[in-house]
């Protein structure tokens, strides 16, 4: 019975294992090492094995960014005065006098 009440005190950890986390546990970013240790203590990148990003070349696009059709058309400059004013309840609306 002692030991059950242990474990139950002691619980289990449901929680995601991150690296602050468990102990002596590096997640990393799954990509595997850039190089290797040398004998001297040192670092040797291998440069076949550095992460690169390939970004296509995108002058002369065509595409724009979706806007959704029930947006309605602005004119003139907008200031967040008036952002405020469409977003707010008509009963905060500020007066000037």
């Amino acid at each position: 019975m002692l030991g059950i009440t242990r474990c139950i005190m002691r619980g289990a950890s449901r929680q995601p294992l991150s690296s602050k986390r468990g102990r002596n546990h590096y997640k990393g970013t799954g990509s595997g090492p850039m190089g290797r240790h040398t004998k001297r203590g040192g670092y040797m990148i291998e440069w076949e094995r550095v992460r690169s990003f390939v970004v296509p070349d995108l002058t002369d696009f065509k595409l724009l960014p979706y806007v959704s059709r029930s947006t309605q058309k602005t004119t003139g400059a907008f200031t967040a005065q008036d952002y405020f004013k469409k977003s707010s309840a008509p009963s905060t609306e500020t007066t000037s006098s």
